[in-house]
């Protein structure tokens, strides 16, 4: 089953002692099917990775490792039920455009400003995820 489409909304950008300022949000719901899949490529990999990296001194150790990373990005993929695309605003205190990448989505999430290089907080309309859940 494919993720439902991308929307969009408009949000607001928040820095204790400052008015908000508003924002618009891009965000891509994840369904169950596809945290799954990513988690289950992940774990398999790191499966056949471990083996493969066993061959190194100190034998113990790599193999080790590539297992926990493997776990700790497969729960990464799992619980990501939402990404945040993009966001175009501007910071609640120095007025600059605030910038993203395409990452998880995360309550509450921040949203560095480069030009004063604080951390403004996103906050959505009430209802929103769950609106557009994928699950």
């Amino acid at each position: 089953m494919p993720d439902p489409p991308t929307f969009e909304v408009e949000a607001e950008a928040t820095v204790f002692g400052f008015n908000p300022t508003p924002l618009h949000a891009v965000i891509t719901p994840r369904s169950h099917s596809w945290r799954v899949g990513g988690a289950a490529r992940t774990i398999g990999v790191s499966i056949i990775l471990a083996p493969v990296v066993a061959i190194f001194p100190p034998h113990a150790v790599w193999p080790i490792g590539a297992l926990l990373t493997g776990g700790v990005l497969a729960r990464k993929r799992y619980v990501e039920r939402f990404t945040l695309e993009t966001v175009k605003g501007s910071c609640p205190k120095c007025g600059d455009a605030l910038t993203t990448q395409s990452t998880m989505l995360r309550t509450p999430h921040e949203l560095p400003c480069d030009g004063c290089h604080h951390a403004s907080i996103l906050r959505l309309p009430d209802g929103t995820l769950e609106a557009n859940a994928a699950d």
